[in-house]
């Protein structure tokens, strides 16, 4: 009986990585129910990325204050800058050209495009050498192998639809 239950806690230790991007991948969904039923009840997209980002912050200051109190860095005037350019840049700006974007091409496109990220920030880690690629290797052919096939699912259900 031990043997049985330390086989199937080592099982769920190590796949809590994929439990986690399987319950990430079910918020994602409802997020978008929600996102889909505000904008078809008339909401603006700028106030919903507001809206979304003050929940947000409500659900997540309570663990991010007690659970990171005594490793946080001290909040310098530069630490706030950066922090401050990237929720702009990073998440806002993102967010309102998302959103900008349903509104002025077809939700198909903007899902295909979203599906791009990946590839084209791999693309651009190669070009730039911030990733190293050794098609010699195993981890290397995957790499460039997801990258095609990314890219050649977009463009087919773009150009299909």
């Amino acid at each position: 009986m031990a043997l049985r239950t330390s086989y199937f806690s080592g099982m769920h230790t190590k796949s809590k990585p994929h439990q986690l991007m399987v319950l990430v991948q079910i918020g994602y969904t409802f997020l978008y129910f929600i996102t889909e039923a505000s904008f078809n009840h008339g909401m603006n997209p700028h106030v919903y990325v507001t809206y979304r980002h003050i929940v947000s912050t409500i659900v997540m200051f309570p663990f991010a204050y007690f659970l990171e109190r005594k490793i946080r860095p001290k909040l310098t005037f530069a630490l706030f800058l950066e922090i401050s350019l990237l929720s702009l840049f990073g998440v806002s700006a993102t967010l309102n050209m998302y959103f900008a974007s349903l509104r002025y091409t077809s939700p198909t496109f903007v899902a295909s495009m979203v599906n791009t990220i990946a590839a084209l920030t791999f693309v651009i880690a190669v070009v730039l050498r911030l990733e190293t690629l050794d098609l010699g290797q195993t981890r290397g052919m995957a790499k460039v192998l997801g990258t095609v096939v990314s890219l050649a699912g977009v463009t087919t259900m773009t150009l299909y639809k």
